[in-house]
């Protein structure tokens, strides 16, 4: 059982990547938040999952000191051939072991922070925004599943004249996205699936809301970037490349569509939580897939870009 360590206006996040050049224009810092509302089988950040404080174990950092096992005061760290083992069951998420640990091999999934306090810290990378054209991403997770957080921060970038992005699963009520509407530049939007039966067999939810608020993005007139995490045997098939591209052109003609490449860096990312992964048997699209979806996808009226 993680524990949820925010406080009344206090956020949870799990990351900050400055320098980051493919969340938006310019160079950007990117604010990762705990907390989604989807399963996606291939997720490159399980850590994001849970809106609570996790525990990760960096087993090839550990030199088998047992010193987490002897700290632990649940004891839900035990050792299996030299190596530590959590039981998910007793961890309260603590940090004692993570604290005593010498190698530093176990790892706080998620740190509370005031708005004030972020702020601050990202203000560091203003230089960098300023020569570049750059600016601020919330991702996740699912940046919106902490909605009083977000909001605030974005209005806080934007009194600041800083360049602000979400990177949202929009899987989320339609009055959060208005929440923030205002406040964001630049939508940066996931559409995994068409069909609404494999989509919630592979991400855990249905895509009829996802449907409903990119709807409402792309009739409006907000910058919009969708993006097709490209997994192969899922969601490249001519089908769903085809229903993407019809869906896409009948509500913004012209629309830029960016197809992402699976990858497996999830894959020890899960190791390290003690959760299975799922497609380990999945190699990335080749360049010879990439292109053929391209190529489908050119026969509609949208901006295809591949990274």
């Amino acid at each position: 059982m993680e524990s949820d360590v925010t406080a009344a206006g206090a956020g949870l996040i799990f990351d900050i990547k400055r320098y980051a050049i493919h969340d938006g224009p310019g160079i950007r810092t990117t604010v990762f938040l705990k907390g989604c509302p989807l399963r996606c089988l291939w997720c490159a950040n399980p850590e994001s999952q849970e809106k609570t404080t996790e525990v990760a174990f960096l087993n090839t950092e550990c030199i088998g000191c047992g010193q987490c096992a002897a700290t632990c005061p649940h004891n839900a760290v035990s050792f299996e051939n030299g190596k530590p083992v959590r039981d998910p069951a007793a961890c309260r998420a603590c940090g004692k072991c993570a604290a005593e640990c010498p190698a530093e091999a176990i790892r706080m999934m998620g740190r509370a922070v005031t708005v004030d306090a972020l702020f601050d810290e990202i203000m560091a990378d203003q230089p960098f925004w300023d020569r570049s054209g750059g600016g601020v991403t919330l991702s996740g997770g699912e940046a919106l599943m902490q909605l009083e957080f977000s909001a605030a921060l974005l209005r806080r970038c934007r009194e600041n004249y800083l360049h602000t992005a979400l990177d949202t699963c929009l899987h989320v009520p339609t009055a959060a996205i208005e929440t923030v509407f205002s406040d964001v530049e630049l939508f940066l939007c996931d559409l995994k699936l068409m069909s609404a039966s494999r989509h919630r067999e592979f991400t855990g939810v249905t895509n009829a809301l996802i449907r409903k608020n990119m709807a409402f993005l792309l009739k409006s007139d907000k910058d919009v970037l969708v993006r097709r995490p490209l997994v192969p045997g899922f969601n490249d098939g001519a089908d769903e490349l085809n229903a993407l591209g019809d869906f896409l052109q009948s509500l913004r003609p012209g629309v830029s569509l960016e197809l992402l490449p699976y990858h497996r860096l999830g894959e020890s990312k899960f190791e390290r939580l003690g959760r299975p992964y799922a497609l380990a048997g999945v190699a990335p699209p080749t360049k010879e897939e990439m292109d053929r979806a391209k190529q489908i996808l050119k026969k509609f009226n949208v901006a295809v870009v591949t990274t």
